[in-house]
C-alpha cells in the first residue's frame, strides 16, 4: 500500500472554503449552470491563495456540484443520480452487501413508483413510456442496447411517480444491478416475458390501477430475479 502522510491538520484550508462554497450553492437553486467567480477572485475574496482555491473546486467537482470547462472556468452544476450510485456502489462493495438485498430494495422502490405513477403519469408520459417499451422489442437480440431500454424503462416509470427522489433512487439501484440486468437477459424466452410484462405494467397505469400496477411490477421483478439466479447458477456450473 502507497505510503500516506498522516500528519494532516485537523481541517485543511481547501475543505473550510470548499464548505462555505458549498453552503452558498446549496442556499439558491436558482444559480445552477451559473458561473462562478475566478480563482483569482476567490482567492482575494478568502484571503488565501489561488492554490487553495483550486483544491476546494476540486473538492467540489468530485461532490458533484461543480463543472469545469476548459478555458471557461467553473461553472455550478446538478450533482447526477450517478453520484449516489457510485457512493452506494462503494458501500455495497466494502460491506459485502448480496444481490438480492439490493433486489429487495429495488423492488420496494418501484412498487411504490408504479403506486404513484398511476395515479399522476399523464397520457403523453405513457405514451413515452410504451415507446420506449417498442424499441426494447425492435433490439430484443441487441443485448446490450436490450439492457439500456430496460434500465431506461425503469427509470422512466419511476419518474412517473412524481417524486424526484423516487427517481433518483430507482436509478441508482437500476444501475447497480446492471450486470444481472445483462446475464437474466441471456436466458432464453426472459427477452419476451420482459417486454410483455412492460405491457401489462402500461396497461395498469392507463387504467389508474394502483393494485394491479402493483401485482404486475411486483411479478415482472420477481422473475427477473429468479432469471438471473438460474442464469448465474448455470454460469457457475460452467465455470467448475
Amino acid at each position: 500500500m502507497q505510503s500516506i502522510d498522516f500528519n494532516v491538520k485537523h481541517t485543511n484550508l481547501y475543505e473550510v472554503i470548499a464548505e462555505k462554497l458549498e453552503t452558498m450553492i446549496l442556499s439558491d437553486s436558482s444559480q445552477l449552470e451559473q458561473k462562478l467567480p475566478s480563482e483569482q477572485s476567490l482567492a482575494a475574496s478568502f484571503g488565501v491563495s489561488r492554490p487553495v482555491i483550486r483544491e476546494a473546486l476540486m473538492l467540489l467537482k468530485a461532490r458533484g456540484l461543480v463543472v469545469q470547462r476548459n478555458g471557461e472556468g467553473s461553472f455550478i452544476s446538478n450533482p447526477p443520480p450517478q453520484e449516489l450510485t457510485n457512493t452506494i456502489n462503494r458501500m455495497v462493495q466494502m460491506n459485502n452487501i448480496p444481490t438480492y438485498s439490493m433486489y429487495e430494495i429495488r423492488v420496494t422502490l418501484e412498487i411504490m413508483a408504479s403506486r404513484l405513477a398511476a395515479e399522476r403519469a399523464t397520457e403523453e408520459e405513457l405514451n413515452e413510456l410504451s415507446r420506449i417499451n417498442d424499441e426494447m422489442e425492435q433490439h430484443m437480440h441487441d443485448i446490450k442496447k436490450r439492457v439500456e431500454l430496460d434500465i431506461r424503462f425503469h427509470t422512466k416509470l419511476a419518474e412517473l411517480s412524481g417524486n424526484p427522489l423516487l427517481g433518483i433512487f430507482v436509478t441508482s439501484m437500476t444501475s447497480l444491478l446492471e450486470t444481472m440486468l445483462t446475464q437474466a437477459l441471456e436466458l432464453p424466452g426472459t427477452n419476451e416475458d420482459g417486454i410483455s410484462y412492460h405491457r401489462k405494467i402500461i396497461e395498469a397505469l392507463r387504467t389508474r390501477d394502483p393494485e394491479q400496477a402493483e401485482d404486475t411490477i411486483r411479478g415482472h421483478l420477481v422473475a427477473s430475479m429468479r432469471n438471473y439466479e438460474v442464469a448465474n447458477e448455470s454460469a457457475q456450473r460452467s465455470s467448475e
